[in-house]
C-alpha cells in the first residue's frame, strides 16, 4: 500500500474512532426535560403573553463532564394594534457546571434566544452562578438584547428553604440595568421580585407565588402587553 493510500485509510479510521466516541457520549448522556402550565409567562417581571396562560416545555442532555445542552419553548403573544409579534419563544443552551465541595457549585452558561418570524428579535445571553446553603446567585449579560445592540445587565439572588418536608419557600430578587433600559424603555434600572411555595405531588411540581417590582408611574402597565402590575403566579409541571 502507497504512502497516499495509507493516510487516507488512516484517516478514515481516525474519523470513524471520533463519530463512534461522540455517539457514544450522547448515548450516554443524561436526558431529563419538562412540560409546564402557568397563568402568566413573567421574564424579570414582565409578562410575555400579555397576561394570558403560557404551556411550557424543554429537554436537557446532560454529561457526565459537566457539560450540558438543551431547548426550551413557549408560547407568547407581542401583538399590538399596529405589530403582529412572534407566538413562539424557543431557545437553546450549552452550559458546564460542577461541585467546589459539598456545599458549593457553580455552573455557566450560553443562552440563544429565539422569536418565531422575528429573526431580527433573537439574541445571546450569558451567565455565571453559584449555589451555596440554599441560595443560588447569578449575573446575567447580553449586549444585543432583543437584537437592539444594546446591553442588558441581570443580577438575582434566590433562596430555597425546606420548612416542612417536601414543601419550600422560595425567595427572589433580581435588579435590571443597562442600556437596553435606559435608552429602549426610557428608564434607568428596576427590580423585581417574589416570594412563593413550591411542592412535588404524585410526581407533579406545583408552585405558587407573588410577584412584584419597584416600576411606578408611566413604567407601570397593568394590562395587556409587557405589563408588569404585581401578580399571582401558578403554575404546575411534570419533568420526566
Amino acid at each position: 500500500m502507497n504512502n497516499n493510500l495509507q493516510k487516507k485509510r488512516l484517516a478514515k479510521l481516525a474519523g470513524l474512532a471520533l463519530t463512534t466516541s461522540l455517539f457514544s457520549g450522547i448515548a450516554a448522556a443524561e436526558v431529563s426535560g419538562e412540560i409546564g402550565l402557568t397563568n402568566d409567562y413573567r421574564f424579570r417581571g414582565v409578562s410575555q403573553t400579555a397576561g394570558d396562560f403560557a404551556v411550557q416545555g424543554g429537554i436537557d442532555w446532560s454529561f457526565e463532564s459537566g457539560f450540558s445542552v438543551g431547548a426550551w419553548a413557549s408560547n407568547l403573544d407581542f401583538d399590538e394594534p399596529d405589530y403582529n409579534g412572534p407566538d413562539i419563544e424557543y431557545d437553546f443552551y450549552a452550559a458546564y457546571g460542577g461541585e467546589i465541595n459539598d456545599n458549593l457549585s457553580y455552573d455557566v452558561t450560553l443562552y440563544r434566544y429565539n422569536y418565531s418570524g422575528e429573526s431580527d428579535l433573537g439574541y445571546f445571553e450569558v451567565t455565571a452562578g453559584v449555589e451555596f446553603s440554599g441560595f443560588r446567585v447569578a449575573y446575567w449579560f447580553t449586549n444585543d438584547y432583543g437584537g437592539s445592540d444594546l446591553d442588558y445587565h441581570y443580577g438575582e439572588i434566590n433562596y430555597s428553604y425546606e420548612f416542612v418536608e417536601n414543601w419550600s419557600l422560595d425567595l427572589h430578587y433580581g435588579y435590571n440595568v443597562g442600556d437596553a433600559l435606559d435608552n429602549g424603555e426610557g428608564f434607568d434600572s428596576y427590580s423585581d421580585y417574589s416570594v412563593g411555595v413550591s411542592t412535588e405531588l404524585m410526581g407533579f411540581g406545583l408552585s405558587l407565588a407573588w410577584l412584584s417590582s419597584d416600576l411606578s408611574g408611566e413604567q407601570k402597565v397593568s394590562d395587556g402587553v409587557f405589563q408588569n402590575d404585581d401578580t399571582a403566579l401558578a403554575r404546575v409541571s411534570y419533568a420526566f
